[in-house]
């Protein structure tokens, strides 16, 4: 029985940094979404680093992944009204192109408008990385339940978490639908495993990551499911998402990039094919009267063989 518990329980990332934008925006939610973000992620691992240099051009470098307290198990890098440097991002996006950590979540928020700074960054790294071809899609305007695309494998360690709760959301599109973690509002499930939908949430496993040598990759275009709706006094207060989603989202986040069997371990499509060995040599069509001549040929030959072996 201890040992059936310790197998279903969730698995600790031992080691986790929060790289984040310089949030200063109290009224709508951005600081108030970086403290429940740190607060989950503090809660499911053995230590978490916090550091809020992705929007200081220069401060995030491949050291940023290496020095102690590194390496890490989980780099979350996470915008909300804050853009993050470019100059950063490219490094985001060479650490996980050399997995200097198992798993990187990229919470890049997308509220507000439909290409902003924040979508396309993050668009540009997964395509980078993955050739997905994912695209800018749709927006939605109010609260969000996102359903988990139970269709996909890698959607297995978050069962807990359906739906996954936020809003103002600007979703991508063009997702493989296997690599589609959480859908719009109202999506049904895709049909067709090999389509292409729009999405909230994705993840790439380490196979489709820089040729399967880069961590395991996850990318979010909301960071509303951290939102408590809590602001100062004088402030109105916003809508409790953060209820939703406690205690969930990150545990499931964490398992699938710490358990062996986690979805970051599968293997989402076969592999092609091997090419042909050798060079194949056209055959000319032969007629009914070469046919038959042939057939006629082959049985002397063989009558001859048989008498041979006999005598």
């Amino acid at each position: 029985m201890c040992l059936g518990f310790a197998l279903a329980a969730p698995a600790a990332a031992q080691n986790v940094l929060l790289l984040t934008t310089a949030e200063t925006d109290v009224d709508r939610g951005a600081t108030n979404i970086l403290a429940n973000l740190e607060a989950e992620l503090g809660a499911a691992s053995g230590s978490l680093t916090v550091l809020h240099t992705l929007s200081t051009p220069g401060a995030v470098t491949a050291a940023t992944f290496s020095a102690a307290p590194g390496p890490y198990d989980l780099v979350v890098v996470t915008s909300v009204y804050v853009s993050a440097d470019a100059g950063n991002m490219a490094a985001v996006r060479d650490a996980i192109a050399n997995k200097a950590a198992k798993g990187f979540y990229l919470l890049m928020d997308g509220c507000c408008q439909n290409e902003n700074t924040n979508v396309t960054q993050l668009l540009s790294t997964i395509n980078g990385l993955t050739g997905a071809g994912v695209t800018v899609g749709s927006f939605e305007s109010g609260a969000v339940n996102a359903p988990l695309n139970t269709m996909s494998p890698v959607a297995g360690n978050f069962a807990a978490q359906n739906p996954l709760v936020g809003g103002w959301v600007t979703y991508m599109a063009n997702v493989p639908a296997l690599n589609a973690l959480y859908l719009p509002t109202g999506a049904g499930l895709p049909g067709d495993p090999s389509s292409r939908v729009e999405a909230l949430s994705v993840l790439f496993p380490y196979t489709q990551v820089a040729s399967g040598a880069g961590a395991c990759l996850f990318g979010q275009t909301d960071t509303t499911p951290f939102d408590d709706g809590v602001r100062p006094v004088g402030v109105p207060s916003g809508i409790d998402y953060f209820a939703s989603n406690q205690g969930k989202f990150v545990p499931a986040l964490v398992s699938s990039v710490m358990q062996a069997s986690g979805a970051c371990s599968l293997t989402l499509y076969p592999p092609p094919p091997p090419d042909p060995v050798g060079t194949v040599t056209a055959v000319p069509t032969l007629g009914l009267l070469e046919l038959l001549g042939l057939s006629v040929l082959a049985a002397l030959a063989g009558a001859r063989g048989t008498r041979r072996r006999r005598g």
